[in-house]
């Protein structure tokens, strides 16, 4: 009777040991891709420099142009007046005038593979988003 308690006591600790396991590794996953998506303005700024070979005046004007975005957007999001729909427009006047002041900073054959760039990443974004829904 003894050995049987302890047998057990063994397996449902190496149950809950298991469990615990899973469920760690599952949420490192989701916080995973959501650091994977939110890169920092160096972490872009160097992205785009190795990709586009930018010469360092336009780095650093790119990196002023995320900066200035970034705070843009957090100013945007911490405004909790704003209904969702006000909300989207203005991000997306804010990705308009991105890719205007892109457009002035960076080479045309640059600009043409920034775009594919960003279309890409958006693509990626848009299947990360909807994998995480499921």
């Amino acid at each position: 009777m003894k050995k049987w308690n302890t047998t057990l006591l063994s397996a449902l600790t190496l149950g809950a040991f298991l469990t615990c396991t899973s469920i760690a590794s599952a949420q490192s996953t989701n916080a995973t891709a959501r650091t994977a998506r939110r890169m920092t303005v160096q972490q872009r700024v160097d992205r785009m420099s190795s990709e586009l070979k930018l010469n360092d005046e336009q780095k650093t004007k790119i990196t002023a142009l995320f900066e200035a975005d970034a705070k843009k957007r957090r100013e945007l999001r911490a405004d909790t007046s704003l209904e969702r729909k006000d909300r989207r427009e203005k991000n997306r006047a804010l990705m308009q005038d991105e890719k205007k002041q892109m457009k002035e900073i960076l080479t045309p054959d640059q600009f043409e593979q920034w775009q594919k760039m960003s279309a890409q990443g958006r693509k990626r974004n848009g299947a990360a988003k909807k994998n995480a829904a499921q």
